[in-house]
C-alpha cells in the first residue's frame, strides 16, 4: 500500500495532496511515505510542502525529518514558510550544512532567527562575498568581527567593498590590508571609491605595484594624486601603451618627457598613436619632439612623424633618414611625404644600386632603383651586359 502511495506522490504530487485533503490518504501515512522517500533520496521537497500546505500534519515529525536530510534549501524554506516550526532547531541544522546562500537567506527572511549564530556561521565559511554582504545588509551584526573576518580572507575585492559600503567600517585597518595584499586594481579602487582613504599612502602602494595601467588610472581619476610622481613611475616601467595614454589624457603631464621615453620603447603602434595625438595638441614643442624622434635613430618613426605632423621640418627629417641609410624608408619618405626632395633620395638609391651593379644607368626613375634594391638577387642575372644602361627614364 505505501509503495503505491509513494509512486503517486512522486508521479502526481498535486493529486497526492488532494487525496490527503479529502481523507482518502491518511495524513500520518502520507508523512511517513514522504519521510521514507526523503531518507532514501535526500529529496526533502515533499516533506516541506506537506508541512506547509496540509493542515493537521505532525510538524515536529516532519521538521526532524527535513533536518536529517541536510537539504539546506528545504530547511530554510521550512523555517520561512511553515507555521509553528521550531526556528532554533532548523537554524542549527542549516548551519551544519555550511551552505552560506541559505544561511544568509535565513538571517534575512526568517523571523526570530539568531543573527549572532548565523553571523558566526558566515564567518566560519570564510566566504568573502557573504561576509561582506552580511555586514552590508543585515541588522544587528557585529561590524568589527565581520571586518576581522573579511581581512582574514585576503580577498581584495570584498575588502574594498566592505570599506566602501559598510557603515562603521575601520577604513585605516582595511586600507592597510589592501596595501598588504598589493593588488594594484583594488589599491586604485580603494583610493577612488572609499571616503577617508589616505591618497598619499595608497599612491606609494600603486607605484610599488609596478602596474602601469592602474598607475595611469590613479593619475586620471583619483583626486589629490601627485601627477609628477605617477608620471615618473610610468616612465620607469616603460610600457609604451600607458606612456602614450598618460601623455594624451593626464592634465599636467610632461608630453616631451613622455615622448622621449616612448620613442625609446621602439613600439611602432603607440609611437604612431602619440604622433597622431600631438598633431592636434596646442602648445606642444614640435621641434623638441622632432629632435627626439631623430635622436631615436629609427627611420620608421622619422617617416611616420613627417607623414603626420604638418609643422615638421621635412628637409631635416629626410636628411636624418638618409643618414640612417634605411633605403626602404628613404624611398617611402621621398614618394609619400609632401615636400620631400625626390631627387635627393633618387641619387642615394642610384648610388646604392650602382655599388652592386656598376652598369646600372643614371636616368632610371626612383621606383626602378628601389625595385632593384629590394629584388637584388633577381636582377643579378640581368646585369651581365648593358641591360639597364639606358632603362626607363622619368
Amino acid at each position: 500500500m505505501n509503495t503505491n502511495i509513494e509512486m503517486l506522490m512522486y508521479q502526481n504530487f498535486k493529486e497526492f495532496k488532494r487525496l490527503i485533503e479529502i481523507g482518502i490518504i491518511n495524513k500520518e501515512i502520507a508523512c511517513d511515505v514522504a519521510i521514507d522517500f526523503a531518507t532514501k533520496t535526500k529529496i526533502a521537497d515533499y516533506i516541506y510542502v506537506l508541512a506547509r500546505d496540509i493542515k493537521g500534519v505532525n510538524i515536529s515529525k516532519l521538521e526532524d525529518a527535513v533536518c536529517k536530510t541536510g537539504n539546506a534549501k528545504c530547511i530554510y524554506m521550512f523555517a520561512r514558510d511553515v507555521k509553528g516550526a521550531n526556528i532554533s532547531k532548523l537554524e542549527k541544522a542549516l548551519i551544519q550544512t555550511g551552505k552560506v546562500f541559505y544561511i544568509d537567506g535565513f538571517a534575512r527572511d526568517v523571523k526570530d532567527a539568531n543573527i549572532e549564530n548565523l553571523q558566526n556561521a558566515i564567518i566560519q565559511s570564510g566566504n568573502a562575498e557573504y561576509i561582506c554582504g552580511f555586514a552590508r545588509c543585515r541588522e544587528g551584526v557585529n561590524i568589527s568581527k565581520l571586518e576581522e573576518a573579511i581581512i582574514k580572507t585576503g580577498n581584495a575585492k570584498y575588502i574594498c567593498e566592505f570599506a566602501t559600503f559598510v557603515i562603521g567600517a575601520n577604513i585605516e585597518k582595511l586600507e592597510d590590508a589592501i596595501i598588504q595584499i598589493g593588488d594594484a586594481e583594488y589599491i586604485y579602487e580603494f583610493a577612488f571609491g572609499v571616503n577617508g582613504a589616505h591618497i598619499e599612502k595608497l599612491q606609494e602602494a600603486i607605484i610599488k605595484s609596478g602596474n602601469a595601467r592602474y598607475i595611469y588610472n590613479f593619475a586620471s581619476l583619483v583626486r589629490g594624486a601627485n601627477i609628477k610622481e605617477l608620471e615618473e613611475a610610468v616612465i620607469q616601467i616603460g610600457d609604451a601603451e600607458w606612456i602614450c595614454h598618460f601623455a594624451k589624457y593626464i592634465i599636467g603631464a610632461n608630453i616631451e618627457k613622455l615622448g622621449e621615453t616612448l620613442f625609446q620603447t621602439r613600439d611602432v603602434l603607440w609611437i604612431c598613436c602619440f604622433i597622431d595625438f600631438i598633431k592636434f595638441k596646442q602648445g606642444v614643442n614640435i621641434e623638441k619632439l622632432e629632435n627626439l624622434v631623430i635622436r631615436s635613430g629609427n627611420a620608421e618613426f622619422i617617416y611616420h612623424f613627417a607623414m603626420r605632423i604638418k609643422e615638421a621640418n621635412i628637409e631635416k627629417l629626410q636628411d636624418a633618414i638618409i643618414q640612417i641609410k634605411n633605403f626602404k624608408y628613404i624611398y617611402y619618405f621621398a614618394v609619400k611625404v609632401e615636400g620631400a626632395n625626390v631627387e635627393k633620395a633618387k641619387q642615394i638609391l642610384r648610388q646604392k644600386c650602382q655599388s652592386y651593379f656598376p652598369n646600372v644607368g643614371d636616368s632610371l626613375d626612383i621606383d626602378t632603383y628601389y625595385d632593384i634594391l629590394i629584388n637584388r638577387r633577381e636582377y643579378e642575372q640581368l646585369f651581365t651586359g648593358d641591360t639597364y644602361s639606358k632603362g626607363r627614364s622619368k
